[in-house]
């Protein structure tokens, strides 16, 4: 456990080399990373930590600088004197120019007894004039860390915000998700993640673990985490487990959280051959029908086919909706020109839809319609005339018809009362 602090420790002084070797060049002061000066254990470059006895903190700085002439100052700043460890103090020093031509400052800071363990932001400002009194300054951040006081009383626990994820079926993905330490002192080291599916259908990509870098108090970093959706992954949502590993004064630290988060696929809404007339009488009623296929693997939900001619009709409107995977519905919308609209009219045939999570899908097909007069017969002045001048022998034929038939009736009436007569006559 020792050896990994140290690691860490090591690592956290390696980043800030940088940072000095580039002051070193344009800054009037640097630091001197190979020298070992009385009460350091090893250099800076090796991982110098500034010593504690009997509430006393010293700080020791190899100070190096070619501009400097007579005195320099180096202060410590505390970012908020609410948290320092130190009691009020003057937290300045003045230094000398040593024979060997570096700067050997020693700052000495009192420790309250009752301190508690954590990393404390700083910054190290250094100040001296030139040889003609130009004034030099040069400041760098540092962290004054604390191991020998009280447990921290902070919540050791990593904010997990604004997670977004990008999962289809059968597709490369990632999630992204924003990491914090909202700890004031607290800083975690050498943080892990793992990001997993309970249900196996989401995988990573390649490695099976994220290393980051530290999180210092305060600090935020956004992450992303490839991932791969199986091609047999259902359409729905998932579970996804963070596993978080990190350390904090020498202990190592685990946290899990789980966020539900949506796959999905893209929506594959096909449609087949419109059937539609390509003319109609005013007045008359057409009929559209266009099939609706789901190619896809998730529900299709208020799908909405709609007509659109204008000169004919604006907006029609027949809501189809749901349509499952591998089904097949048919859109149809009848229409009706009005009986004194005429010509050749264009439009579209619009189909919307949407997913369980409302993700819209649409697609519109054009439309052609020739809308023709009703045929009416024609009625001429001339028929019409001579209708009128016509005689009307037909009529009169009929008349004589009917005269002659009424006279027979009569003759053959009296014959038969006659004979009837006769024969009651006969028997008597």
């Amino acid at each position: 456990m020792k050896s990994k602090y140290f690691i860490a420790v090591l690592l956290t002084v390696l980043l800030l080399v940088p940072i000095f070797g580039a002051q070193a060049e344009d800054a009037p002061f640097a630091i001197d990373q190979d020298r070992i000066l009385n009460g350091m254990n090893r250099s800076w470059l090796q991982g110098y930590e500034p010593s504690v006895s009997q509430n006393k903190w010293t700080l020791v700085l190899p100070v190096l600088s070619d501009e400097a002439y007579g005195f320099i100052q180096t202060e410590l700043i505390m970012a908020d004197e609410t948290l320092s460890p130190f009691k009020p103090q003057t937290m300045s020093v003045k230094t000398q120019r040593s024979e060997s031509g570096i700067y050997a400052v020693r700052l000495p800071l009192e420790l309250y007894a009752d301190r508690n363990n954590g990393d404390y932001a700083c910054t190290i400002r250094i100040t001296g004039k030139t040889k003609s009194g130009d004034a030099l300054s040069m400041e760098m951040p540092y962290t004054v860390r604390i191991r020998d006081g009280q447990p921290s009383r902070e919540v050791m626990r990593i904010q997990i915000t604004d997670v977004i994820t990008d999962l289809k079926v059968g597709e490369d993905g990632s999630v992204t998700a924003t990491f914090t330490n909202p700890c004031k002192t607290v800083t975690f080291e050498q943080p892990v993640l793992r990001v997993s599916d309970s249900s196996s259908e989401i995988i990573p990509q390649g490695v099976d673990v994220l290393y980051l870098d530290d999180l210092n108090p305060g600090e935020s970093r956004t992450v992303t985490f490839p991932m791969t959706v199986k091609p047999s992954a259902a359409v729905s949502h998932h579970i996804l487990d963070f596993n978080l590993n990190w350390y904090s004064f020498r202990q190592n630290i685990t946290q899990t959280e789980s966020y539900t988060v949506p796959v999905t696929q893209e929506m594959r809404l096909e449609n087949g051959g419109l059937k539609m007339a390509d003319s109609v009488i005013a007045g008359d009623s057409l009929t559209i029908t266009l099939p609706l296929m789901n190619m896809g693997r998730a529900d299709l939900i208020n799908v909405l086919a709609t007509v659109s001619l204008p000169g004919v009709t604006d907006k029609q409107s027949v809501l189809v909706g749901t349509i499952t995977p591998g089904e097949t519905r048919n859109a149809q919308i009848t229409i009706t020109p009005g009986k004194h609209v005429v010509g050749d009219f264009i439009g579209t045939l619009t189909v919307e839809a949407t997913d369980h999570d409302g993700n819209p899908t649409s697609f519109s097909l054009p439309l052609s319609l020739s809308v023709d007069a009703p045929v009416i017969a024609a009625v001429t002045d001339t028929t019409v005339a001579k209708e009128k001048k016509a005689p009307p022998y037909l009529t009169y034929g009929l008349a004589g018809g009917c005269g002659v038939l009424l006279s027979i009736c009569i003759v053959q009436g009296i014959v038969l009362r006659r004979k009837i007569r006769k024969l009651e006559e006969d028997r008597l």
